[in-house]
């Protein structure tokens, strides 16, 4: 069966940035399972792997714009460290859990400190980023 609307859909994929730099390589030798046309992978990626049979290799460029979005500076946000979750010492690159639902965020990454202030990136990380899908389709099957 070929990937379209509804076919649950397992395959294997790495993830590089415009560098080639690997962004992502755990689904590499271990599947990702997901029902195709439910939002549950980037839009650009979706819409490249419709059609595709099993066994088939791709290369999927996604641009920002259909992958994780633009960055938005407006999401960097400075928190004082006091309010973040029991961390005594802490390092630019740290992540943490949203602070609040408001942040669209699953996790905010430290991007810098002043004294007791936290600068906090609440974009995706992988937003403003062209991103390189290496694919194999291992499977695509029927969701009935």
């Amino acid at each position: 069966m070929v990937v379209q609307e509804g076919a649950i859909v397992t395959m294997f994929y790495v993830l590089k940035d415009a560098q080639g730099n690997v962004l992502d390589d755990r689904y590499e030798h271990i599947p990702v399972r997901f029902i195709f046309g439910c939002g549950a992978i980037p839009p650009g990626l979706e819409k490249r792997l419709a059609g595709l049979r099993q066994g088939q290799r791709v290369t999927v460029v996604v641009p920002p714009e259909e992958g994780y979005g633009e960055r938005k500076p407006e999401r960097v946000i400075r928190v004082h460290k006091d309010d973040l979750p029991e961390h005594e010492k802490i390092t630019v690159g740290d992540r943490f859990k949203p602070l609040s639902p408001d942040l669209e965020s699953e996790s905010a990454t430290v991007q810098g400190y002043i004294d007791d202030w936290v600068y906090l990136d609440c974009n995706h990380p992988y937003a403003g980023k062209e991103l390189y899908y290496e694919v194999r389709v291992r499977r695509s099957r029927d969701n009935r």
